[in-house]
């Protein structure tokens, strides 16, 4: 593999209130089973994330130089991350890999650093690795011909927590707008990309029903709730409380929104075994959020 130069200029006027720290990582793939998709490995191409929704249990993890209410206002490109992935490529033979665990890979500083896309480059030299790209940002459309190349062995997970922009605007202020994420999944899907919905963590929904029914119209093949999980002495708690959604925290709210999405996408009986390299995509659990959530590299 050609290494290309790292940048080196500045981040522009758009990130001046991030602190941007690059670093040269020395690891980039964390082994990981998950109940969900059993791939093998996660993969962050970024320490930190610019969208710092106030819910995320990154923050929790221990970081000498930051502390967890500093989230969202520093991230760490991961400057040699295509080349330790290509140094590891051996390592992915019928793998699977989730991008990214611990960060959003279209964060807005990939549209200076581009190190997802490289990363996704090398992944596309790997003809037996499976991956899933997970975002909740409409910037993944910048690379939709590379992730068309891929074929069936890519999928694309949209997270989107709730059906009410005014409750993103609380909770994800810096993140993309809902009706944005929307119009992506419906361009990705209408480019023959498999893509699906995570409603995660399940935030307040104005109409469950009516969410389940634009998932399904925008294109998702399924769709999962993930409950929400709360830190010690989490500030979050208040945030909730100021606004009356506490409602999130309560199990049968959770299941409501649950049952909700299993009615717009029934499980399926497969009648024909899977072609070799497709991606299989479960039906949304019932009773937990996915272990891929639960611990971070």
């Amino acid at each position: 593999m050609t290494s290309l130069p790292l940048p080196v200029e500045p981040p522009p006027p758009l990130f001046q209130d991030l602190r941007v720290e690059p670093e040269e990582a020395r690891s980039i793939l964390r082994p990981q089973k998950d109940e969900r998709y059993g791939f093998g490995f996660a993969l962050s191409p970024y320490r930190g994330c610019g969208h710092g929704c106030r819910y995320c249990y990154v923050r929790e993890y221990p970081n000498a130089l930051h502390k967890p209410e500093d989230w969202g206002g520093w991230v760490a490109p991961k400057l040699n991350a295509p080349e330790l992935l290509w140094s590891q490529r051996h390592r992915l033979h019928d793998a699977r890999v989730f991008m990214a665990s611990a960060t959003d890979p279209y964060q807005p500083l990939e549209r200076q650093y581009r190190l997802s896309r490289r990363c996704l480059e090398v992944l596309l030299l790997c003809p037996t690795t499976e991956v899933i790209v997970h975002t909740r940002s409409p910037l993944v459309l910048q690379d939709l011909d590379l992730l068309k190349a891929f074929g069936d062995r890519l999928s694309v997970g949209f997270s989107i927590p709730t059906d009410d922009d005014t409750v993103r605007q609380a909770v994800e202020p810096h993140a993309p707008a809902i009706p944005s994420r929307w119009a992506a999944m419906e361009r990705l899907a209408a480019a023959g990309i498999q893509v699906t919905l995570g409603v995660a963590p399940l935030m307040a929904v104005h109409d469950a029903k009516a969410f389940a029914r634009r998932a399904k119209v925008s294109g998702a093949s399924n769709a999962w709730v993930g409950g929400l999980r709360l830190l010690k002495d989490d500030p979050f708690y208040k945030l909730l409380a100021d606004h009356r959604w506490l409602k999130v925290l309560d199990p049968d709210y959770v299941e409501g929104i649950r049952q909700a999405f299993r009615e717009a996408f029934p499980t399926r009986r497969r009648t024909r075994p899977e072609r070799p390299g497709k991606i299989e995509v479960l039906p949304p659990s019932p009773i937990h959020q996915p272990g891929l959530f639960d611990r971070v590299g």
